[in-house]
């Protein structure tokens, strides 16, 4: 055996352990977190410290109800109501409002082509697509680039923690979709890729980049002051779910797909009541445009917003979140005018999900049924 292979065959043997090290590592940290108790509005509080479990850390909970006083609720572990999170795909959520905000402007519609907006893509298969096919993932495009680089992307994220989305850009986002191959184009398949062309289109129409069109048309209207995208220092490093660290995500040119967006719970609360009270931008990108398939019965799509049609009449919409570090969970219930967000720096999208759907039964003192359980998005 040449000494050279041999020497790669130690270098892997080490890298290995290493890895098996810090997993060992982040399990045991887990197993022995405790979470802090929680607090806020005591009856809330309560059911939150239940639902989150003993090895949560960071979590913001809010519920809104139009017809109580006061109209939101709070409580908190280890976290208030300033405390910045990372939304990941609910920025999908934000989107969807963009783009019914343009579409109110006169600035698109929903049979406009991606084309017509990055005349870039013009001529390759991307450049076709349909903003309403973009919005209800039917454009065919995979959810993330078929590329080497972004497979290497997400091994380091996954294993590593760290960023995957780094050093993109709008414009290396554009040139990559336009080397795709559109599959199954017409039927439902979640794409990040299609939500960051089609927040980069919205902003080139509206002649400015995806964070000041967020910051102008739903962040400054709303009172949204905590939120914006991400910057050096603004969310700590939140959690995988196996206890190991991960660094924040930066908006990159995936923003628009859930990279790097932060908010906190006094802007979600902000956020709810609008949507609820009508006098949110965009708002008609929370009302059914199309049939998701393949989905459950009694589901649609708004613009990016997941509306559920439940035996009992309920409506439910919304959208789950999560990035290396942080989950989100957005939940509106329109015919009931209210609402529940949750927030956490763990990254456990399904975990979290449990907490927002058992604050809705403690919220309507009902039972939920089970086919309420919303599917994973991200």
């Amino acid at each position: 055996m040449s000494q050279g292979v041999m020497m790669i065959g130690t270098v892997l043997t080490v890298l290995g352990c290493l890895i098996w090290g810090a997993i060992a590592f982040g399990v045991g940290r887990w197993l022995l977190h405790r979470a802090e108790p929680a607090r806020g509005h005591s009856a809330l509080a309560a059911e939150l410290g239940r639902l989150a479990g003993r090895r949560a850390r960071r979590v913001a909970a809010v519920v809104v109800d139009l017809d109580a006083v006061p109209v939101a609720r709070s409580a908190f572990i280890d976290a208030d109501e300033d405390s910045r999170f990372e939304i990941g795909s609910v920025t999908k959520g934000l989107v969807g409002m963009l783009l019914a905000e343009a579409i109110s402007r006169r600035e698109a519609s929903l049979d406009t082509t991606l084309g017509d907006l990055l005349t870039e893509t013009t001529g390759s298969q991307v450049g076709a697509v349909t903003l309403r096919e973009l919005a209800t993932h039917t454009s065919g495009l995979p959810r993330l680039p078929h590329s080497p680089a972004m497979v290497i992307r997400v091994l380091l994220g996954g294993c590593f923690g760290v960023d995957p989305y780094q050093g993109t850009s709008p414009a290396s986002v554009i040139i990559t979709a336009c080397r795709q191959r559109l599959s199954g184009r017409g039927h439902y398949r979640y794409s990040n890729l299609g939500a960051a062309l089609l927040g980069h289109g919205l902003a080139r129409a509206a002649g400015c980049d995806f964070a000041t069109l967020l910051a102008g048309r739903v962040f400054a209207p709303l009172g949204m002051s905590g939120a914006g995208t991400n910057a050096a220092g603004a969310v700590p490093r939140g959690w995988t779910s196996t206890g190991r660290r991960s660094s924040p995500w930066s908006a990159g040119g995936y923003g628009p797909a859930g990279g790097g967006v932060i908010c906190t719970a006094t802007d979600m609360v902000r956020m709810a009541t609008a949507l609820l009270d009508r006098t949110a931008p965009g708002r008609a990108a929370i009302e059914p445009i199309a049939v998701v398939e393949p989905g459950r019965a009694n589901r649609s799509s708004g613009m990016f917003w997941i509306v559920d049609q439940h035996d009992s009449g309920r409506t439910m919409v919304w959208h789950n979140g999560q990035t290396g570090g942080y989950s989100a969970f957005f939940a509106l219930y329109p015919q009931a005018r209210r609402a529940v967000v949750v927030l956490a720096d763990t990254a456990n999208a399904a975990a979290q999900e449990r907490v927002p759907l058992g604050l809705t039964r403690w919220l309507t003192n009902t039972t939920v049924e089970d086919d309420t359980t919303p599917d994973r998005t991200d």
